[in-house]
């Protein structure tokens, strides 16, 4: 979450990034359109979740009178922290998640029994919060009151991979296998399925999930984009980037207006090697909200076209907003400062201290590379290895435990040339 100092500091960058940004003309080749036969399915409505948002403004709103005339009603509280964590992910005011908190934790205070269901919002506001510990004890509690739940023991197997409890994830993932078509266990199966490296499983499973999702009429219209994006960056991942496009243009067929398809547009076309789309999707995406792997993304697309000065506006900003988070350190800008050679003594020393309480492949595959940016292959071999645990067929941990191993071979070859 971004400070208001920062977000004032942010707008400041913004508005000189602006100044001079790339023109529509300029920008006019390249394609930011979805298929005209999904485009087509979509009313105006389903395109910019305007109805979807207001009538969650609307819920919130009789909630807040229910809960005015029963302070102490945790049904009302409950119901409260869940639109509150639903309009977060929508989009809304970037304090949803702390009111979605507060509220879920009154609720619970009030009463424990049979409201498994706020204490399961509780643990997705402390996951989108970065507080992983805290989710862990929360999420067992869940399973504790209600084992016989598959959606329960999925959402601790979750909370479990982020934390490198990897037994518990796996007996979690094991007992909701067969209730592998429920939505609110299908994505997370399909993640840990992709990162123990059975990939062709978490794509149908991932698959089934999403179609099945985009055919109800119960769910909500982010919530279908957000199936989209996950099959998107699934496939992406895997290499296979017509996939990855259909998908994430399906998902933008939904919701035109969703930015995380927009930096999955632009991370898809900087691994095509497209700069110029990548930028073109890189900044519809930050218009919408500001984030630090999209703005890494386009600082290195523009340095690409050779536009230093531009390139350097969108560090500038990067640095702002990354320094603007609260919680857990932003991964993204660390690995763009490693990679630059900057700041590597401070973003090692903060990867080494997440590690104490997030033990996942991506905290060890950050400490690892920051160790090897630092001149210590030797050890950063022992921690890439522990990110590679899974053999996870990820190409960004490929390419690490690739230079990493390089690397070391070539210090071993020294330490026996200087002992002869």
């Amino acid at each position: 979450m971004i400070s208001r100092t920062a977000m004032c500091s942010v707008a400041v960058a913004v508005a000189v990034v602006a100044a001079g940004g790339v023109t529509v003309t300029r920008m006019a080749a390249v394609d930011l359109t979805v298929p005209a036969a999904i485009a087509a399915d979509a009313s105006p409505d389903r395109v910019f979740g305007f109805k979807e948002r207001a009538q969650r403004d609307v819920q919130i709103d009789v909630w807040n009178q229910a809960l005015e005339a029963d302070p102490v009603s945790a049904l009302a509280l409950g119901h409260l922290a869940a639109l509150h964590l639903q309009r977060a992910r929508e989009g809304g005011p970037t304090d949803d998640y702390v009111h979605a908190e507060a509220l879920a934790r009154q609720s619970l205070a009030l009463r424990t029994n049979r409201n498994a269901r706020t204490a399961v919002t509780l643990t997705s506001t402390l996951l989108a919060q970065h507080r992983f510990t805290e989710a862990l004890a929360v999420a067992r509690m869940v399973v504790a009151w209600e084992p016989e739940q598959p959606e329960y023991r999925a959402l601790l197997g979750e909370v479990a991979m982020e934390v490198g409890d990897d037994s518990t994830a796996a007996a979690m993932f094991t007992y909701v296998w067969s209730a592998r078509t429920n939505l609110s266990v299908a994505p997370r199966l399909a993640r840990w399925l992709e990162l123990t490296n059975h990939v062709m499983k978490a794509r149908q499973v991932m698959t089934a999930a999403r179609d099945e999702a985009v055919s109800r009429r119960d769910i909500a219209s982010e919530t279908k984009a957000w199936f989209h994006l996950r099959v998107g960056d699934l496939e992406l991942r895997a290499g296979n980037a017509r996939a990855a496009s259909d998908a994430f243009r399906a998902g933008l067929a939904i919701e035109a207006n969703d930015h995380r398809l927009m930096a999955a547009m632009a991370r898809l076309a900087a691994a095509e090697a497209s700069p110029l789309n990548a930028i073109a999707w890189g900044e519809r995406a930050i218009a919408i909200q500001m984030e630090p792997g999209t703005l890494g993304l386009l600082a290195e697309s523009y340095r690409a076209l050779g536009q230093v000065e531009k390139a350097a506006e969108y560090e500038q900003v990067l640095a702002v907003v990354a320094a603007g988070q609260s919680g857990q350190y932003h991964r993204a800008w660390s690995l763009f400062l490693l990679d630059r050679g900057e700041q590597t003594a401070d973003v090692l020393a903060r990867a080494q201290a997440e590690l104490e309480t997030r033990k996942d492949v991506y905290g060890y595959d950050l400490a690892a590379w920051a160790m090897h940016r630092a001149g210590r292959s030797r050890e950063a071999r022992t921690l890439m290895a522990q990110a590679m645990r899974f053999n996870t067929p990820d190409p960004l941990l490929r390419r690490h435990a690739r230079v990493i191993g390089v690397a070391r071979r070539g210090e071993s070859a020294n330490i026996v040339t200087a002992g002869r």
